[in-house]
């Protein structure tokens, strides 16, 4: 049975009922995951289900022997050892993708997502952005109440940054305070505002539609650089402000 080899849940449960069906005398199978069910022949003949903590099999048989028990009550097992295997595989490569504080996409991943986008955008013609973004003070905040109330901001703005964005949008953690924000529309400033009426914390920003004619280093480069242009403006507007710490 060649089920073994899969890390794809859908992948393993369609594997796991096709092998079932094709090396057994089964009417029918059934094979069913916390996410995924799977069933291929009819429900004709008698049942004989095969359950474990995360994997159900049902089989239909018209006439049942004892070696296809012993057969199946094996495959159950394994079935069971690999599909916790699955979820270990999982876990590791949502480590590898996100950032564990924030939910955000991790640098090194979001990096290589948001360069397959912006090659997307190039060749479809479509308005897309990238935002680049940096909180405000979160070095005073860390400083003057500790860090576990800065990281408590940090995940805060992120998780209303995910909340407010389309599917088609990204969000990735930069590196500590900064973030980069792609916009897959027209109008990023409509986001930036959903953001900022579902969190209370101030952040400063720089906007650059995405072009043909740029790399994207390039447009990172001109995106910080009128995020840092901003928060310089901001302060020498409202020297106050900006030493004002926003909590939540």
């Amino acid at each position: 049975m060649n089920f073994l080899g899969e890390l794809d849940e859908w992948d393993f449960v369609d594997k796991l009922a096709k092998s079932i069906y094709m090396h057994t005398s089964a009417n029918g199978v059934r094979v069913m995951t916390p996410n995924f069910v799977k069933i291929l022949g009819t429900k004709t003949g008698s049942v004989y289900n095969f359950s474990s903590e995360h994997v159900r099999i049902s089989i239909y048989f018209s006439v049942f022997n004892s070696e296809e028990l012993a057969l199946l009550n094996a495959v159950s097992h394994i079935a069971e050892t690999h599909y916790k295997n699955i979820l270990k595989y999982q876990e590791m490569s949502n480590i590898a993708l996100y950032d564990s504080l924030t939910g955000a996409y991790s640098r090194t991943v979001g990096l290589k997502l948001l360069e397959s986008a912006v090659e997307s955008v190039k060749r479809t013609g479509r308005d897309s952005f990238i935002v680049f973004i940096d909180i405000d003070n979160l070095k005073k905040i860390n400083d003057e109440y500790g860090h576990l109330k800065g990281d408590e901001m940090l995940r805060s703005f992120a998780q209303a940054c995910i909340k407010s964005m389309r599917k088609t949008d990204m969000l990735i953690r930069y590196g500590g305070d900064e973030f980069i924000l792609f916009v897959d529309s027209g109008n990023p400033e409509i986001l930036l505002e959903r953001i900022k009426n579902l969190s209370a914390i101030s952040f400063s920003y720089g906007i650059v539609p995405i072009e043909s004619d740029q790399s994207l280093f390039e447009i990172l480069k001109l995106a910080d650089e009128r995020m840092y242009k901003a928060k310089k403006k901001e302060k020498n507007i409202c020297p106050a402000a900006s030493n004002t710490l926003m909590l939540i």
